[in-house]
């Protein structure tokens, strides 16, 4: 052995699938090549040994229908751990690797269950140290075996439902399948990319046709008819070459367009001078016309105003007269002022008194209510100390209640532990009559089946006696005994007893004796955990007796019930007991946060209690001073109201403010006399100068005719309108027209380099898509699947061809029926014996199988071959041979023994019984109803 084999050397299955103990299959007793059997009942788990295989490798079982937590036995007991372990070889090395699925199983410590974890470890010959952990050991081995999951099973395991389908698949089935398995999907993104390429590019060339189009229909001309009917043939005719014809005549529009502009600026500029010359004009006669109305305006407002000029004056002669009042007003104002300063003196001590009036009235108030405050203190005090003294024992009442509900809670624990054992025991052992009722039942059906079987039996043998008694004749010796006289032969019954009946009732028999035993063994079980059960009661019963002793002296207890109802009867009085100490320890409680409470309030009292008379006594001095200040202020306010002529400030600042107002209102009377007077005069004046300076001005002045020269301008701006909106006009259309001039040569070379992407990008999507007409219609991914394809066919054909004698081979079909179909991976058949080819699906059921087995064992080689020459030592062959007669069974076998040249071991799974005696080595898996599968090893 050597080069990159790797070969299972022993298999350790448990719990896993059907199989619910611990089973070891030993590859090294099948040897090192040829052909051995995996063989038994229909669901024993024959496949399973290399759904274990793949399991441990990879993590996922061959079938891909469960879940690795899924692949616990139904079979298993409880403490029988489900796992995987393999012991194989690769590069002439041994590794051991273990893995386990995550499953539900009990706890090793109290009851229920809990979950295992999934696991993985992969032991290396030449490493310290393994690698752990489900996912790590996965890459690991691909990286050790240089195979993944899909590699391995696709070359480990020829499954034939799966490569039936492969040979009677269409093009486009078998290349969903090639694409996987020969990772060929690359070159079908290609193919998807090339195609959204050319439709992108298709889309584009649209759009700049669309483009192209939309500036054509912008184009603008002027009113030209022969211009007008060339556009619109322009616009109906949008062809490479009526692109090029287009961009000339817009040249041509443009060029026109720019020198009609030029004659329509000459004509504005002397439209504009000749209305300049109007508008000067005028401007001079409306400036003539609003001087001489100014002046109008001017003489009225002078005649006007004279007699209002004379009213004025008047009025200012009479405010002369009233100075000598103003000035008296003045003095008295002044003497006012001079004495407000003592008003002040008597305002301020006027509100120092009221102040000190209220002050002294606020701290009295505060005195009796502090006097009032010490003497409920006091009583506080008093009352705190009393109620003290009572509560002096409170914290060693409260510890001895706590004490007593500490053992009280033990006592009704230990109570509701023994009556839920009471209970639990009274529900085993019902189980326990149950199954003890069973196992008789299941005993005297054994009993009874057993004295039928020994009746059949000896029936049976009587009637082989009968049988010879038959062939006695007088005078010939009997065969058994060799009397020669027969005087009482035996008769026969008219009941025939068969042997297979005889063996039915002695299987029969078995099969009820397993029971029995099964169900004895159960009931034993549950006897054993019901006697420790009861053990456990007795025992804890026992430690309560202390306890409730002078009650135990009254009456026996004998039974389970009896110990129930007694803890029944004390757990009533012992959660009575429980309650009433609760509400003592309630009130203990609250005894002590009162009692420290109170300790805490004392001090404080005490403490208020000393403050308060210091402030009582600073209060008491505060008073007395004010009293003393308030009695001087009362003799000060006394002489300032002797002295003064106002009894308040407020008064005296009532009578100078008066004063004021009458001062005021004397001289602004005088002042807007004046300014009346003043504002009216200068009017006049600046009427005069008015008049004289527009006098002056219209010496020089020219009598135009107004209405002429207003016909004359409006007849100049309408014309400057027309031709600017001329102008205008042909701007815009210069403007457009420039703009798509620039558009169109833009999109044209754009249009011009993305058609000649499209067309080569197109022919590249038409050609990897397979779309080219009049041509089949191969892809690129289906053209590299060919070559593949090619090789499966001559290994498959190297078999074919002997498991048919030569009839018949496998040919790849090159022709197709439809040429819209897509094509490439057809697949016929030649017949040798009459020359003919015809689709493979005209094969017969055998001869399927055969092709079937031959295209399978092909796609393995060649899987092989593309996994870098990797070999896995044993092969696994699944089902498919109960089809096949005589003849190909033996070529189907000879087929198989060509795979174990070069030390390969191939196993065929399958239940076919002419396979049994055609191969030696055997896996032979039975089934068992109750316990799950068995595995044995047969040489």
């Amino acid at each position: 052995m050597g080069g990159c084999i790797m070969r299972p050397i022993k298999l350790i299955i448990s719990a896993f699938g059907p199989y619910a103990e611990c089973e070891t299959i030993d590859f090294e007793k099948l040897g090192n090549k040829g052909l051995y059997l995996i063989t038994g009942d229909t669901g024993a788990g024959k496949t399973t040994i290399f759904d274990a295989i793949t399991y441990v490798l990879y993590g996922k079982s061959s079938g891909k229908t469960r879940s690795s937590s899924m692949l616990r036995s139904k079979y298993a007991k409880p403490d029988v751990p489900t796992f995987v372990k393999m012991e194989f070889e690769y590069r002439n090395k041994k590794y051991v690797i273990e893995r386990n699925p995550e499953y539900e199983r009990p706890k090793i410590h109290g009851e229920g269950t809990t979950t295992q974890s999934a696991n993985a470890t992969l032991i290396y010959p030449d490493k310290d140290t393994p690698v752990t952990g489900s996912s790590n050991v996965t890459v690991a081995i691909n990286e050790l075996i240089g195979l993944d999951y899909e590699q391995f099973t696709q070359i480990a395991m020829i499954a034939q439902n799966d490569f039936l389908k492969l040979l009677l698949a269409d093009t486009d089935e078998r290349r969903k399948i090639f694409s996987k398995i020969f990772n060929t999907y690359p070159y079908e993104k290609l193919q998807l990319k090339l195609g959204d390429e050319a439709k992108r590019l298709r889309r584009l060339v649209d759009d700049q046709n669309k483009s192209i189009s939309q500036y054509i229909d912008g184009i603008r001309c002027g009113d030209s008819f022969v211009a007008r009917q060339q556009l619109e043939a322009i616009k109906n005719n949008k062809t490479e070459n009526g692109i090029e014809n287009t961009i000339d005549f817009i040249e041509k529009l443009i060029n026109n367009d720019q020198d009609l502009l030029k004659v329509i600026n000459e004509r504005i500029i002397k439209t504009e001078k000749a209305l300049s010359d109007v508008d000067k004009k005028l401007v001079e006669v409306n400036r003539d016309n609003s001087a001489k109305k100014q002046k109008l305006n001017a003489e009225q407002f002078i005649e006007s105003n004279k007699s209002n000029l004379e009213v004025l004056e008047k009025r200012v002669e009479l405010c002369k007269e009233e100075e000598p009042v103003r000035k008296e007003l003045e003095y008295k104002i002044k003497e006012q002022e001079q004495l407000m300063p003592r008003y002040d003196k008597l305002f301020d001590t006027e509100k120092e008194y009221v102040n000190e009036l209220k002050l002294i009235k606020t701290k009295e108030s505060e005195f009796e209510s502090l006097c009032k405050d010490i003497e409920n203190l006091n009583k506080v005090l008093a009352t705190n100390k009393e109620n003290l003294q009572k509560l002096k024992d409170a914290d060693a009442v409260l510890v001895k209640i706590e004490n007593a509900k500490t053992g009280y809670d033990n006592v009704k624990k230990n109570l509701s532990n023994i009556i839920n054992q009471c209970n639990d025991y009274e529900g085993k052992n019902h189980e326990l009559e149950l199954l003890q009722q069973r196992a008789i039942k299941a005993n005297d059906s054994w009993e009874t089946k057993n004295n039928e079987c020994a009746a059949i039996e000896k029936t049976f043998l009587n009637q082989q006696a009968g049988i010879l008694a038959g062939n006695l004749r007088d005078g010939e010796p009997c065969i058994v005994c060799g009397s020669t006289v027969h005087p009482n032969p035996f008769k026969l019954m008219d009941k025939q007893i068969t042997e297979k009946m005889v063996e039915d009732a002695k299987n029969k028999v078995n099969e009820l004796k397993a029971i029995a035993t099964n169900d004895s063994n159960k009931a034993g079980m549950q006897k054993g955990i019901v006697d420790t059960l009861y053990e456990s009661i007795v025992e804890n019963f026992r430690n309560l007796k202390e306890i409730f002793k002078e009650v135990l002296e009254e009456r026996a207890i004998n039974t389970v019930s009896d110990i129930k109802a007694w803890s029944d009867e004390k757990l009533v009085k012992v959660e009575e007991a429980i309650s009433k100490n609760n509400g003592y320890y309630e009130i203990a409680k609250n005894n002590v946060q009162v009692k420290e409470q109170i300790e805490k309030q004392i001090p404080e009292t005490e403490e208020q209690i000393n403050n308060n008379n210091n402030k009582k006594d600073i209060l008491n001095s505060d008073i007395s001073n004010l009293k003393i200040k308030n009695r001087e202020n009362a003799i000060l306010l006394e002489q300032f109201r002797e002295k003064l002529e106002f009894q308040s400030r407020k008064d005296a600042e009532s009578n100078l403010n008066q004063l004021k107002i009458n001062l005021s209102e004397l001289e602004n009377k005088a002042t807007q006399a004046l300014n009346s007077y003043d504002k009216c005069k200068k009017s006049i004046d600046d009427a005069n100068a008015t008049i004289k300076t527009i006098e002056e001005q219209l010496k020089d002045s020219k009598n135009y005719d107004l209405e002429q020269l207003i016909s004359e301008s409006n007849k100049l701006q309408e014309e400057k309108k027309a031709v600017n909106n001329q102008r205008n006009d042909v701007s815009i259309r210069i403007e457009i027209n420039t703009g798509a001039l620039e558009n169109i040569k833009a999109n044209l070379n754009k249009l011009v380099t993305t058609e000649e992407k499209y067309k080569w990008v197109n022919a590249l999507a038409q050609t990897a898509n397979g779309n080219i007409n009049g041509k089949s219609k191969i892809a690129l991914e289906t053209y590299v699947q060919i070559s593949y394809f090619e090789r499966i066919i001559n290994r498959a054909n190297l078999r074919f061809m002997k498991m048919t004698n030569g009839q018949y081979e496998l040919k790849r079909s090159t022709e197709s029926d439809d040429q819209r179909s897509k094509t490439g991976l057809e697949l016929n058949v030649i017949d040798h014996y009459n020359g003919t080819e015809r689709d493979v699906r005209t094969l017969s059921g055998g001869e399927s199988f055969k092709a079937s087995l031959s295209l399978a064992l092909g796609l393995s080689d060649e899987i092989h071959c593309a996994a870098g020459g990797i070999k896995i030592d044993t092969l696994f062959v699944d089902e498919g041979f109960g089809t096949l007669d005589e003849d190909s069974l033996n070529s189907a076998i000879e087929a198989l023994n060509t795979l174990t040249e070069g030390d390969r071991l191939v196993g065929i799974i399958s239940h076919v019984q002419e396979l049994k005696t055609r191969i030696d080595r055997k896996i032979i898996v039975s089934k068992n109803k109750v316990k799950g599968s068995k595995v044995a090893v047969e040489i």
